[in-house]
């Protein structure tokens, strides 16, 4: 028998199907997997460690380190009874400045004018001041020999006293402070302050001794003209007086004077009539000169036929 070409590819076909199908069906699914990839022994076991983890991600509590939510309701912090109290300050010798009773802070004095301060105080301290206690100068402007004084009182705690020293300007112009303090019998300085060390003082302008002054005023004739009459500085308690001449028709005055208190008045001789300073009652008042300035508005208006009398 002659084969031609197909009968040898047909027979070649069913030899080699009949040999494919004596080997197990594992052997030809192998070639099916990749390398690497898991067998479908170990897909479950995958899909089980898969959910495990995602479960273990899932937080079943809030963190420890997690913020926690605020309260709606504000608390008041409760505090604490183991903290100290403050203890209030004392000292057995104290002082506390009440005023100046004389002399204010900047009181205009002449140049060695002679003059006494004196402080209001009270003992804000633990302790009675006695005699032995001294007011003394401790620094700044002396102003005269007096550097200590004794009290004259017994003060206790919570009492007020003056003390007082009689004190000099000095003979130059200017500004002058002297600082002063209590001393206790132990020769121990105290004064005002939160810590007892402070001083208090006397503040003063001393100026120059002007030996003069000036008043001025208008002269309120009654009539047009003024006629010429004597302007009269009468000066209260001498009765010392010094002229001066008015000429017509000048109806205001400037007169430079001495230091001191005056009556002011004038006479128009040809017409008997006086014309003075003088107070709701018709008395002169007196006027004070005091040097280097101008005491005004020292108007003679009150005329009339009969002497004034001296008021104050």
């Amino acid at each position: 028998m002659k084969l031609n070409t197909n009968s040898i590819l047909i027979l070649f076909g069913v030899i080699a199907f009949a040999i494919m199908a004596c080997f197990p069906v594992t052997l030809m699914a192998m070639p099916l997997f990749q390398p690497g990839q898991p067998d479908s022994s170990n897909a479950s076991a995958t899909v089980q460690a898969i959910v495990t983890q995602t479960l273990g991600a899932v937080p079943t509590s809030i963190p420890a380190t997690a913020t926690p939510i605020p309260a709606t309701a504000t608390q008041t912090p409760v505090p604490s009874t183991n903290t100290p109290l403050p203890t209030a300050v004392s000292y057995c010798d104290w002082v506390k400045f009440i005023k100046d009773v004389t002399i204010p802070d900047g009181t205009q004095l002449s140049t060695n004018e002679v003059f006494t301060k004196t402080w209001r105080l009270q003992n804000r301290g633990t302790c009675t001041w006695t005699p032995d206690y001294m007011l003394v100068f401790t620094s700044g402007a002396q102003m005269g020999p007096t550097t200590a004084v004794r009290l004259n009182s017994y003060v206790a705690p919570g009492q007020t006293v003056d003390v007082s020293v009689t004190l000099t300007a000095p003979a130059s112009a200017g500004s002058y402070t002297g600082y002063w303090m209590l001393r206790n019998p132990s020769g121990t300085l105290f004064g005002a302050g939160t810590k007892a060390n402070e001083a208090f003082y006397v503040v003063i302008k001393a100026k120059a001794d002007v030996p003069h002054g000036t008043i001025t005023g208008s002269l309120c004739y009654p009539s047009e003209f003024n006629p010429p009459m004597t302007l009269y500085f009468e000066k209260a308690g001498t009765g010392e007086t010094i002229l001066f001449s008015i000429p017509e028709a000048q109806n205001f005055y400037s007169a430079l004077l001495p230091n001191g208190r005056y009556y002011v008045y004038a006479w128009a001789p040809n017409y008997n009539l006086e014309g003075a300073y003088t107070d709701s009652s018709g008395l002169m008042k007196s006027v004070e000169v005091v040097g280097g300035q101008t005491t005004a508005n020292i108007h003679l208006c009150d005329w009339s036929p009969y002497p004034h009398g001296r008021g104050q």
